[in-house]
């Protein structure tokens, strides 16, 4: 698909993976508006305005890129910003742009889902539940629109070397020997498949054949995971230890 005027409304677009698509997009000749939370204001408190937006002045491409993920104990994550920020706005900016693109017969939808929707970790149980919602209504979505011009693009990455992951997620992610990939190569591989109308993209090899082994032996994936789960504890345990110190003193 030439891209050279088409239009592009991308949340997230200023983010380690955001930045990049969006310079390569705009390299195609696309007219990309990004929706910035630093400049724009909070993208879940505004959601409905946005949607209002989008109704009047529908793209010819939705990429739905903004997103947020804690590693912590389920019970101290805050499951409402979670799934809000990571499932409810893609789903609500996608039913504001479908009027419009059902009438066009033509448009495409970006999501940006997880290799972690596909294979859940542990300590990441909100992020894991809404990217893996995500994947649903991007699958459930696709076959709805089957027959139609409009496209559906779910991206699902592996760990990416962003600032979203660093910290006590990093320290994890390197204990657990995690591969990570760089922004550029995931926003070049979204780029690509934004510019093929691909269906879905998985990142990593190792990643691809847990999430296969995840559906159909989940318990031998449970067993496997039980050394992550147990570094993970030692991270988060050791970092509330951290705050008790700072605190006392």
């Amino acid at each position: 698909m030439q891209l050279k005027g088409k239009t592009v409304f991308i949340t997230g677009g200023t983010g380690g993976i955001g930045a990049p698509l969006v310079q390569l997009l705009e390299k195609a000749g696309a007219d990309v508006t990004v929706y910035s939370g630093r400049r724009d204001g909070d993208l879940v408190e505004n959601l409905d305005t946005v949607c209002e937006r989008l109704k009047r002045d529908t793209p010819d491409i939705l990429i739905n890129m903004a997103g947020d993920n804690v590693l912590d104990y389920c019970e101290r994550q805050d499951m409402d910003r979670l799934v809000a920020l990571n499932m409810l706005a893609p789903m609500r900016l996608t039913q504001a742009v479908l009027p419009a693109m059902k009438a066009r017969n033509s448009g495409q939808i970006v999501t940006m889902g997880s290799m972690v929707g596909l294979i859940p970790l542990p300590h990441v149980t909100g992020y894991a539940a809404a990217k893996a919602g995500l994947k649903g209504f991007s699958d459930s979505l696709r076959r709805e629109l089957g027959g139609t011009g409009i496209a559906v693009t779910h991206i699902a990455p592996r760990a990416v070397s962003t600032p979203m992951n660093n910290g006590i997620k990093a320290e994890v992610n390197q204990r657990t020997k995690v591969k990570s990939d760089s922004p550029a190569k995931v926003a070049q591989r979204t780029f690509q498949a934004i510019v093929g109308r691909e269906r879905e993209v998985r990142f990593g090899w190792p990643e691809r054949f847990f999430a296969m082994l995840n559906a159909l032996l989940p318990s031998v994936v449970d067993n496997g995971l039980q050394s992550n789960r147990r570094i993970g504890e030692s991270a988060l345990n050791g970092k509330q230890e951290s705050h008790v110190q700072r605190a006392a003193t």
